[in-house]
C-alpha cells in the first residue's frame, strides 16, 4: 500500500473521529453518565494524535524513532493507559469504584513518576545487540519492566467484576472493548521493542478504529434494550420488568422522586433493582424522551403552570421547589423548553 493511500486511509478515518467527537458532546446527556463527555474528547485528543502522525509521515523521513525502549515512550503512555479505563469503568460502575480505581491506577502512577521524575539515567538502546549488551543495568530492566506491566496491565479490564443492574453496556461490548484495549497495548508493546514502520501504522489504525467503534456503538446501539438473557442467567428486563414503566411513574409520580434534586438514571435505577439501560429504553420507548429531558420537561411544565396561575409567584423559589439546586441551571432549561427567560415568560403572561 502505498504512502498515499495509507495517507487518505487515516485521514477520512481522523475525519470521523472528529465528527464521532461532536456527535457525542451533543448527545451527552443521554446515557445518565459521564461516559460520552470522556468519549467525545478522547476522540478529539486521538484524532490530533493522527494528523499529528500523518504530518510527520509526510514531513520526516521515518516515524519510528531509531531507539528501543526511550523512556518517554515508555512511561507516557501509563497515564494514557489509565485514561482508557475511566470510559469503560464510568458503564461497569463497579462496586467499591475508589478501590477499583486505586488498585488500577496507583501502581502506574507511581511507575511514570519514578520513569520520569526520578532522575535516573538512561542508557540508549539502539539496537538488539545493545539491549542484550545492556540488559542487566538497573535503568534497562526497569524500562522492560514498566512496559510489562503495562502489556499486563491491558488485560486487566477482564477482571472487572460486571453487574448488568448497574452497568449501562452490556458485557459483549464491555469485552470487546478489552479486546480493542490488549490489541493496541500489544501494537505498543512490539513498537517500543522494534524498529518497525509496520507495527507502528498498524497500531495507529487500530487506534483509530477503536474509537470510531466505540462512537457507532454510543451512537446506534447502547441504549437499545437487550433482546437475550444474559450469559450468567441473570433475567433479562422481559422477565423481570415486565411493569418497569409503571414502576418507574409511580416513583416518580405518586412519591414525587421527579423534584427529588439527587435523582438520577442511576439512583433510580438502583431503587427500581433495575438495569439504566433498560429505564432509558422505557422512557423513550414511552415518552419519546431521553431520562434527563423527561425530568427537566417536568420539572418546567410545573413551574409553567404555577406561574400561569399565580404570575406573582416567587420564581427561584418554585425552580429550588421543582429539585433545582443551580439557578444558572433551571433558568437554562427554561429558556431551553420556552424559548424566554422567566421574567420575559411573566411579562408575556400580563
Amino acid at each position: 500500500m502505498s504512502n498515499i493511500v495509507q495517507t487518505i486511509i487515516l485521514f477520512l478515518m481522523s475525519v470521523g473521529l472528529v465528527v464521532s467527537g461532536i456527535l457525542l458532546w451533543k448527545r451527552r446527556l443521554e446515557t445518565g453518565d459521564y461516559s460520552r463527555y470522556i468519549q467525545a474528547i478522547f476522540s478529539w485528543v486521538s484524532a490530533i494524535f493522527a494528523f499529528t502522525f500523518i504530518f510527520r509521515t509526510w514531513a520526516e523521513s521515518t516515524v519510528v524513532s531509531g531507539a528501543l525502549l526511550e523512556p518517554e515512550h515508555t512511561f507516557v503512555p501509563l497515564l494514557i493507559q489509565m485514561v482508557f479505563f475511566f470510559y469503560p469503568l464510568e458503564m461497569i460502575r463497579p462496586m467499591n469504584p475508589m478501590k477499583v480505581y486505586a488498585l488500577l491506577f496507583a501502581p502506574l502512577l507511581v511507575l511514570f513518576i519514578i520513569g520520569m521524575c526520578g532522575g535516573i539515567q538512561y542508557t540508549t538502546v539502539q539496537t538488539y545487540s545493545d539491549l542484550w549488551q545492556h540488559i542487566a543495568e538497573p535503568n534497562v530492566l526497569f524500562r522492560l519492566f514498566a512496559l510489562t506491566v503495562m502489556l499486563l496491565y491491558s488485560f486487566s479490564l477482564f477482571l472487572v467484576p460486571y453487574d448488568w443492574r448497574k452497568s449501562s453496556a452490556d458485557r459483549h461490548f464491555i469485552r470487546n472493548y478489552a479486546i480493542g484495549y490488549c490489541l493496541i497495548g500489544v501494537f505498543h508493546f512490539a513498537i517500543q521493542l522494534s524498529h518497525s514502520y509496520i507495527f507502528l501504522l498498524l497500531h495507529q489504525m487500530m487506534w483509530i478504529f477503536f474509537f470510531l467503534s466505540i462512537a457507532y456503538y454510543e451512537l446506534k446501539e447502547r441504549l437499545l434494550m437487550p433482546k437475550v438473557k444474559d450469559r450468567q442467567g441473570i433475567a433479562g428486563p422481559d422477565s423481570e420488568t415486565m411493569d418497569l414503566w409503571g414502576r418507574i411513574v409511580k416513583v416518580l409520580e405518586n412519591e414525587g422522586r421527579w423534584r427529588d434534586p439527587n435523582l438520577g438514571l442511576t439512583s433510580l435505577s438502583d431503587e427500581l433493582k433495575s438495569n439504566r439501560t433498560y429505564i432509558g429504553d422505557a422512557f423513550k420507548q414511552n415518552t419519546g424522551l431521553t431520562f434527563v429531558e423527561y425530568i427537566t420537561k417536568r420539572r418546567i411544565d410545573y413551574v409553567i403552570g404555577e406561574l400561569k396561575q399565580n404570575p406573582e409567584a416567587n420564581i427561584l423559589e418554585l425552580f429550588v421547589y421543582v429539585g433545582y439546586s443551580q439557578r444558572t441551571t433551571a433558568m437554562r432549561n427554561f429558556k431551553k423548553i420556552t424559548g424566554t427567560t422567566p421574567p420575559e415568560f411573566v411579562k408575556n403572561l400580563k
